[in-house]
């Protein structure tokens, strides 16, 4: 599917996995040790990411025997707002089976400042949740996350209901506009609808501000299995298509 338009921006990098196979050119698949305390694992290669002749990509948890392998993919190029502009981070998808088992079911659209790929630790690599859920529940969750400021490792976060096997767009779009600081902000949409929204001054601190709104993110796409926040697997949690994410597109806007 071709990504949606945005009034007044141009879009300056998107995917909708209509190539055939995964885009090695945009994306690199993780393959390091999960964190949180995850049970998945993300190998190199395999059928837990793969392109659909609907022309979408699939990430799937699968469960053999009681280990769970998943995807992860992140964007090779970063992407920030320039001083005075702003930018949309933005993907539409839907989520596995309404009423299926998802304890430990963690699917997530994020992205994680490039600080980090040059050795700056989490959080004060600053971290922009632009959708997180858990174990089947009925709330998509919006997070920042920059350390003290930001509450972490809870973050600043707010939630918003959405059904299971529906398809939705999200987004989270920056705006520095404002020369002061602490008027710009980060909004958190579904479906065209804000419904989180955090300025400068909710954050409190200029060079924490600096490293979450005015620095480079890279986007990552992933089903994470089990950790802190969902808890661990069942015996019965559902795997393969019924508990994953159907990607139809990922762009990142420009304001024109």
């Amino acid at each position: 599917m071709a990504p949606e338009t945005n009034a007044g921006f141009n879009i300056i990098w998107s995917d909708d996995f209509s190539s055939g196979s995964l885009d090695m050119t945009k994306w690199d698949r993780f393959t390091a040790a999960p964190s949180n305390g995850e049970q998945e694992t993300y190998p190199s290669s395999g059928n837990n990411c793969q392109l659909t002749s609907a022309q979408t990509l699939l990430i799937t948890p699968e469960n053999s025997g009681g280990a769970w392998t998943s995807c992860r993919i992140e964007s090779l190029p970063s992407f920030q707002a320039k001083a005075g502009g702003q930018i949309i981070v933005q993907s539409r998808f839907k989520l596995g089976s309404p009423g299926a088992n998802l304890q430990g079911i963690w699917p997530a659209f994020w992205s994680l400042g490039e600080a980090v790929r040059n050795g700056v630790s989490w959080p004060a690599c600053g971290e922009i949740d632009t959708f997180e859920n858990i174990d089947g529940g009925a709330l998509g969750y919006g997070t920042l996350h920059c350390g003290a400021a930001c509450n972490d490792p809870t973050g600043l976060t707010s939630g918003i209901a959405f059904d299971y096997g529906t398809f939705h767009t999200w987004a989270h779009a920056i705006d520095l506009r404002s020369g002061d600081w602490t008027q710009q902000s980060i909004t958190w949409y579904m479906d065209g609808q804000a419904y989180h929204v955090i300025h400068g001054s909710d954050v409190g601190n200029a060079a924490t501000w600096t490293a979450v709104a005015q620095s480079g993110m890279f986007i990552t796409l992933n089903v994470a299995v089990g950790g802190g926040w969902p808890g661990n697997a069942a015996g019965n949690t559902a795997s393969g298509q019924a508990a994953g994410m159907e990607v139809q597109y990922v762009a990142v806007y420009e304001s024109a």
